[in-house]
């Protein structure tokens, strides 16, 4: 039985994810389409794809609201700003209006769950980060707000993982460790009382062997 996980790069990134444990929690085998960088209409299509395979469930973590697609001719699709530097510059500045991409983000949230809804396919929706969730729009109302799994009410595995396992971060970087993707699974996601066999778990806290400057 598979279930499939869909988000950025908070999903899918060069360590063990969300999506991997959640594994661990379920008996589905988990497909992680994770994309670096993906915008949340790429987020948004790729569910709508996925859900024609008849999946056990469907994870979706939403990405920031300001990352957008560029379409090419040829029928490739670039996600999560333009590819040149110069021409995203250009794009950022005259033309990325933060409230229309938050609107667009609302948007697509409803129509994905309007469409698993139709399909009858579980599903469970998260944010990567607090600032989606927005009042400021009446589509708010509209919105199943409980299918989503949040950390304290509205915020996402970026403020979870900062304010919990900050000791754990690899230097520089602003990905979460795998021990916070862990305790996402097994405390936000699942409300989980099963211990971790501490094997395991030594494994996920010193993941980066003394890279992120601990002994």
């Amino acid at each position: 039985m598979n279930a499939i996980a869909h988000g950025c790069s908070f999903t899918r990134w060069y360590w063990p994810c969300w999506p991997e444990f959640v594994e661990w929690f379920t008996p589905y085998n988990v497909v992680n389409e994770g994309e670096l960088g993906s915008a949340n209409e790429t987020i948004a299509r790729k569910v709508l794809n996925f859900a024609h395979n008849d999946p056990k469930h469907i994870y979706i973590m939403w990405s920031g609201t300001n990352r957008y697609e560029v379409w090419y001719g040829n029928g490739l699709i670039k996600t999560g700003g333009h590819p040149d530097p110069e021409h995203h510059k250009y794009y950022v500045k005259h033309f990325l209006n933060e409230g229309q991409n938050l609107y667009n983000t609302l948007e697509k949230i409803l129509l994905v769950q309007t469409y698993l809804e139709k399909k009858k396919v579980p599903y469970t929706m998260m944010v990567w980060k607090g600032d989606i969730v927005s009042h400021q729009f009446a589509i708010h109302k509209d919105i199943d707000w409980t299918k989503f799994v949040f950390y304290k009410d509205t915020k996402g595995l970026w403020e979870y993982a900062e304010e919990n396992f900050a000791e754990y971060y690899l230097k520089g970087e602003s990905h979460p460790p795998p021990i916070a993707h862990y305790h996402w699974v097994k405390d936000i996601m699942f409300k989980s009382d099963v211990p971790c066999p501490e094997d395991e778990y030594n494994k996920l806290k010193n993941y980066f062997k003394g890279k992120d400057g601990r002994s």
